[in-house]
């Protein structure tokens, strides 16, 4: 669900500004429920994109607040999750088996390490922040452009 209340986003490093050059409202979400989002940053500052024949790791939420699914960078995943205001966390996830790329499974095998710590999350910008112990920046994420239809 998105809020009608706005966050503005000074500086705008990531093109969040119109062609006028005004700043674009971005939407304060209140829960991830229905959402779908790509990584683009790993713990340690690791910057994360699709290449030619590999997606870039993704995580969707349902609307209805019970499933999260999404890919790795080689393999899909699905399981529970379970949020309550800024706690987040999520089930055993069961991934599809394919091998790929040493590159794209190093970068499956911290995705998914990431997201067995989180533990909250927080919205920055237009970006989500998944969160470990001691609130440990585990990931960064942006609103994909595809809508959820589940």
């Amino acid at each position: 669900m998105a809020s009608s209340a706005c966050a503005s986003r000074s500086g705008n490093p990531a093109g969040m500004r119109n062609d006028a050059g005004v700043p674009v409202k971005i939407p304060v979400i209140r829960s991830l429920a229905g959402t779908s989002w790509t990584v683009v940053e790993l713990a340690g500052g690791k910057r994360v994109s699709a290449t030619n024949d590999w997606p870039a790791p993704s995580l969707e939420f349902d609307r209805n607040g019970q499933t999260a699914t999404g890919h790795g960078g080689v393999n899909r995943f699905g399981g529970r999750y379970s949020e309550s205001g800024a706690s987040l966390s999520f089930g055993p996830l069961a991934l599809t088996r394919r091998i790929g790329p040493e590159e794209q499974m190093q970068i499956e095998a911290a995705y998914t390490l990431a997201l067995s710590r989180v533990e909250g999350w927080r919205q920055q910008g237009a970006q989500l922040i998944l969160t470990g112990p001691g609130a440990e920046r585990l990931a960064v994420l942006e609103r994909s452009p595809v809508t959820m239809v589940k």
